[in-house]
């Protein structure tokens, strides 16, 4: 369940530590190995606080985390601050969220399943 409340968003600070822990996550062996071959750079954009970073993914390990955009990202996730935050700590689930519009993506979807084990 949603709940639209005049909470304050979460902070650039906030977001960065999440993405970090999206990148520590890749420490796991199983899941390195499940995306050695998933070579993608994926951007995410939190229009909320006028914020984009891109991960560059290789081999089953992030080569680069680092803020802005890039012309042709292979995977674009749009989605509030908020709204990652609480995926990643497990208050609501990424794939109720995708199917609520509070999360927009660009991809293939065979990218999109993989990407959903990261969160």
């Amino acid at each position: 369940m949603f709940y639209d409340l005049c909470l304050p968003m979460a902070s650039k600070e906030e977001v960065l530590k999440g993405l970090e822990r999206i990148v520590a996550k890749l420490d796991n062996v199983e899941l390195k190995e499940y995306l050695k071959k998933f070579d993608k750079s994926i951007q995410f954009d939190y229009p909320d606080i006028d914020l984009s970073y891109v991960m560059e993914i290789s081999g089953g390990s992030v080569k680069e985390l680092k803020e802005g955009s890039v012309n042709r990202p292979n995977i674009v996730v749009k989605l509030d601050s908020d709204t990652f935050l609480a995926i990643l700590n497990k208050e609501i689930n990424a794939l109720d969220a995708y199917s609520a519009g509070k999360i927009s993506f660009k991809g293939a979807m065979t990218d999109l399943l993989k990407l959903q084990r990261l969160l």
